[in-house]
């Protein structure tokens, strides 16, 4: 039995196992937000803090910064230049943590970020804020769209299982929450209904031909796009030599390998679902 073959006949597998995926990471948020408030760490923006950025000329040796200053977190951006960030409580003396570098043979053109608590108090509450109107906004639209129950909440969980893993990758690759990526993930919003709604649009409103080949002409242009914007966002993280950046296309390039299996197992599984029993209950 052949790929093709296998995706079309063993498309309830294939659908069951990307929900479990889905169900996994929820419940593991759902466990991180309990323990601490949030479902991802948060950054300095979203709790308050001190931010200093160092451009240097080599990179510089974290675990023996680390060890030496051990009251502070360190991250290193590479890239077109190389950029250590500090991270420290927001009343900290910053000018000591510059002559402490110094001392550890660290030196070069800095800047300093301050955020105070309440302040990032306030950042957060309207962080929750917009996700939730954007989660409400796109499903009116597809609700609107589709006028069918099935293939719009079929669009709704590929998006949310698309936040959802997306988040839980945030967690192995050291990602926190901020301003910038909590912008990713609404743009990955997007992203997700875009393919979801080129899926739907495809196996919902054009009926000459088999369901089989309408899945497959929605995932030639489907695949296509988010091959398209991985290859852009991977040059974007090589490149850019900006930590914002970096963070932000990581967390979209999870987000859009997670859509794959989401778009094209699961919503394709659901709206096979939804078709066959259509035609059982007309025939």
């Amino acid at each position: 039995m052949g790929i093709r073959e296998f995706y079309h006949n063993q498309w309830k597998l294939l659908m069951i196992i990307t929900i479990i995926i889905s169900l996994l990471a929820a419940v593991f948020l759902i466990y991180y937000t309990i323990q601490t408030g949030s479902p991802v760490d948060r950054d300095i923006e979203l709790t308050g803090g001190k931010l200093i950025s160092m451009s240097l000329d080599k990179a510089p040796d974290l675990n023996m910064l680390s060890s030496n200053m051990p009251d502070v977190s360190f991250k290193l951006v590479t890239g077109t230049e190389i950029t250590l960030l500090v991270e420290t409580r927001h009343d900290a003396d910053d000018s000591a943590i510059i002559n402490k570098l110094n001392e550890l043979g660290m030196s070069g053109e800095y800047s300093i970020r301050t955020i105070g608590p309440s302040l990032g108090e306030v950042f957060w509450k309207q962080a929750q804020l917009a996700m939730i109107i954007a989660f409400i906004i796109m499903s009116l639209v597809v609700f609107i769209l589709f006028r069918s129950a099935a293939p719009s909440l079929a669009v709704i969980f590929a998006a949310i299982s698309d936040i959802m893993v997306a988040m839980v990758g945030m967690h192995l690759f050291g990602i926190q929450l901020s301003l910038a990526t909590l912008a990713a993930l609404l743009m990955l919003i997007g992203y997700s209904v875009d393919t979801d709604i080129v899926l739907t649009t495809e196996v919902w409103k054009r009926k000459e031909e088999s369901i089989e080949k309408r899945i497959e002409n929605a995932m030639k242009t489907g695949v296509t796009m988010t091959a398209c914007a991985i290859a852009a966002l991977v040059t974007l993280y090589f490149v850019s030599g900006s930590h914002v950046l970096q963070e932000m296309s990581l967390v979209l390039i999870i987000g859009l390998l997670v859509d794959l299996p989401m778009t094209w197992l699961t919503n394709t599984g659901i709206l096979r679902w939804y078709m066959h029993r259509k035609d059982k209950l007309s025939t």
